[in-house]
């Protein structure tokens, strides 16, 4: 039964997508506020039956848990960065509903699509680019490399929030550098680790799942009516959507960003794994959390 879900999955996703896009072009209000929502959550279905297809397994073939934490904290792992914007003002929402329940729940969804969405991206890359010869060289994690990598990206976080028009683009560097040996020391999945094996396939296939989930971002963007509009100090120019081409840089290295949050953030639920109400108290808190940033979001980043 499973089986046949995940591979109608692709039909599904196929429909709502063209439906949406169909009543889109009639500028169906309810359409043009959920447009960008409604699209990525077609197209994470659509990914997911094809790379069910494909290898017989998918994010939602696995654990339903793990595939509901990833959209949860797919939602932090985006705060975060929503965190930095209101210090570096690179973009800005428009057209999201009035009503605030509502707007907050689009915020969630909205914001529970990007972990999965370049998940599902890599895992269709990654099985594409298995066994080719892919590396560049080779790059051992040896202990000086993890410190001297933790230190560069804390510098790099104080130089985003000190001078943010000089430094902004390391925003979309920094947690690379903080996250992946900490990755390395807890025995997680690792693109470093990879390296020194001379096995570049997941990391060249998340930067192609960030190339591609960009694209995507900003092409649903531009056609939908609630939307952001992106901003960049000094190369706000030559915009391809609504974003300068330049910006479409960021979303290489966001995605080796994403990549280490979401395994970090895996390796604790599993460790937590049993422990209910530790687990309950961390929900409730991160829920907190989300709306203490979703009221940040609609009194600076709202327009």
């Amino acid at each position: 039964m499973k089986n046949r879900i995940l591979r109608l999955n692709l039909y599904v996703g196929l429909g709502v997508l063209c439906c949406s896009a169909l009543l889109l072009a009639f500028e169906v209000s309810f359409i043009k506020t959920w447009f960008f929502s409604l699209a990525w959550w077609s197209f994470i279905l659509i990914m997911d039956s094809l790379n069910y297809r494909k290898s017989g397994a998918s994010p939602l073939s696995g654990p339903f848990g793990e595939f509901l934490f990833m959209t949860f904290i797919s939602v932090f792992v985006w705060l975060v960065f929503e965190l930095f914007n209101l210090r570096l003002n690179n973009w800005s929402y428009h057209g999201l509903p009035k009503n605030l329940p509502l707007r907050w729940l689009g915020y969630f969804i909205a914001f529970a699509t990007v972990v999965p969405a370049m998940r599902e991206i890599s895992l269709f890359a990654e099985s594409l680019l298995k066994n080719r010869k892919l590396a560049l060289f080779r790059l051992r994690p040896t202990p000086l490399l993890l410190k001297g990598s933790l230190v560069f990206g804390t510098v790099c976080i104080f130089l985003v929030i000190i001078w943010p028009r000089l430094f902004f683009p390391l925003t979309w560097l920094c947690f690379i550098f903080l996250f992946e040996p900490l990755n390395i020391w807890l025995g997680n999945e690792s693109y470093v680790k990879d390296m020194d094996r001379r096995d570049w396939a997941r990391f060249w296939s998340w930067v192609l799942a960030g190339l591609v989930a960009g694209i995507l971002w900003e092409f649903w963007n531009f056609w939908a009516g609630s939307h952001w509009e992106y901003h960049l100090p000094y190369l706000d120019f030559w915009r391809f959507f609504q974003m300068p081409v330049f910006g479409y840089t960021g979303f290489l290295p966001f995605a080796l960003e994403v990549f280490a949050f979401y395994h970090i953030s895996l390796s604790l639920y599993r460790k937590f794994k049993g422990k209910v109400v530790l687990k309950s108290v961390i929900f409730l808190a991160l829920l907190f959390i989300y709306a203490a940033i979703f009221f940040l979001i609609d009194t600076f980043t709202l327009k």
